[in-house]
């Protein structure tokens, strides 16, 4: 049996709960608090509470009458490219650490636990010349289609660390 991981930042929490929301119909902050605690993320009420807010979660209706946590996607819909990019910007500011290159490739630094969730932004917003990437747990590498785009690549994801 593997250890829970526990992440260390904010950012790989909220990641986390992001992940949850989206995959579960969460009806409550101490539903979602037991939930995150059988992965051995330990969080108090109030922190819990800054962290929805934060994420923008709202209570929404289900169709049996219930209600249930939902993020909402970022404006301009997460499918359309403008909200695809918005949602990437606002990872790359959130948890971009550092940024090398290796000849058409990148290696992005990333909190515990928040790579996967860039590499998913990254895939999402279709960036001209990324063929694609590969999320850890705190690397992210994105493959380009030559050395010029890694380069400019480069140099725009740099401005933001």
């Amino acid at each position: 049996m593997t250890e829970p991981f526990i992440p260390g930042t904010r950012s790989a929490r909220q990641a986390r709960i992001v992940q949850i929301l989206a995959s579960e119909k969460v009806t409550s902050q101490r539903e979602l608090r037991d939930r995150l605690a059988g992965e051995g993320i330990v969080v108090t009420q109030a922190t819990l509470s800054r962290d929805l807010d934060e994420l923008g979660a709202l209570k929404v209706k289900h169709s049996s009458g219930g209600q249930f946590y939902q993020v909402p996607e970022v404006p301009g819909d997460h499918a359309s490219p403008q909200g695809a990019r918005a949602f990437l910007d606002r990872w790359l500011v959130e948890v971009l650490t550092s940024v090398q290159q290796a000849g058409n490739q990148l290696v992005l630094r990333t909190p515990p636990g928040a790579a996967q969730l860039l590499a998913s932004s990254l895939d999402r917003a279709n960036l001209a010349g990324v063929i694609g990437t590969i999320g850890g747990d705190d690397t992210v590498l994105v493959i380009t289609e030559d050395e010029h785009t890694a380069v400019e690549l480069k140099n725009e994801l740099s401005k933001l660390t």
